[in-house]
């Protein structure tokens, strides 16, 4: 480096901004591993299923209850199918969910 370097007063005041900075754990984390997050398509698929609104988990809780309570009187293997699949859907986007949020690229 050129020049002459920090003075004591200096240090200190960089020393407890960057206390004062470390209290964010997510943004430390940030700085100190300097990733912008998944560049992949699993990582663009993730941020997506962690934006999903809250209340579709609820709508697709309610659809799968009916269709189960559908497929229970009318033995269609069909109704059963779209049960499972929209079950199977919300297990997915909530995992993804949890696990974005676990990373810290939840939104």
């Amino acid at each position: 480096m050129d020049g002459p370097g920090l003075s004591g007063r200096e240090l200190r005041i960089l020393t407890e901004i960057e206390n004062q900075l470390r209290v964010d754990r997510r943004m430390d984390r940030a700085l100190r591993t300097m990733r912008r997050g998944p560049r992949w398509l699993a990582g663009r698929m993730l941020r997506a299923a962690a934006r999903v609104p809250a209340f579709v988990f609820s709508a697709l809780g309610a659809l799968s209850a009916a269709l189960l309570l559908v497929s229970v009187t009318a033995h269609s293997p069909a109704v059963l199918a779209g049960s499972s699949l929209v079950w199977a859907g919300s297990i997915t986007l909530g995992t993804a969910r949890v696990v974005a949020h676990r990373r810290g690229i939840a939104p």
